[in-house]
């Protein structure tokens, strides 16, 4: 399948994290985890628009969050990527969980 990001093929052997609407390549999660730190948009190797979401807007589609309840309940927006031409959105977290276990998968390669 292509990624949901990027909208590439994969490659012989390229590893890529699962997701429900579709995977996510190892090259959109590290554009991702750059992104939703600095904000600065992105273009991806597929030329897609990646940029990061403000306020409210999409939910995450793999974990389907939008905002992160703290211990006191209080709740602040979750950073999260989108890509303008397939509408994909991933969260901080996600992204997070997709680079441990692309790493985790590459070790025992």
């Amino acid at each position: 399948m292509r990624c949901r990001f990027c909208d590439t093929p994969p490659t012989a052997g390229e590893r890529r994290v699962p997701g429900p609407a579709g995977p996510i390549c190892a090259r959109c999660v590290e554009a991702g985890l750059g992104l939703v730190r600095d904000g600065h948009p992105r273009v991806s190797r597929g030329g897609t628009e990646l940029e990061r979401v403000r306020g409210g807007g999409q939910p995450c589609e793999f974990c389907d969050r939008s905002d992160r309840r703290g211990f006191f309940g209080f709740t602040r927006s979750l950073r999260r990527m989108s890509c303008r031409q397939t509408g994909a959105v991933i969260c901080d977290d996600c992204l997070d969980r997709g680079g441990n276990l692309l790493n985790e998968v590459l070790r025992h390669v």
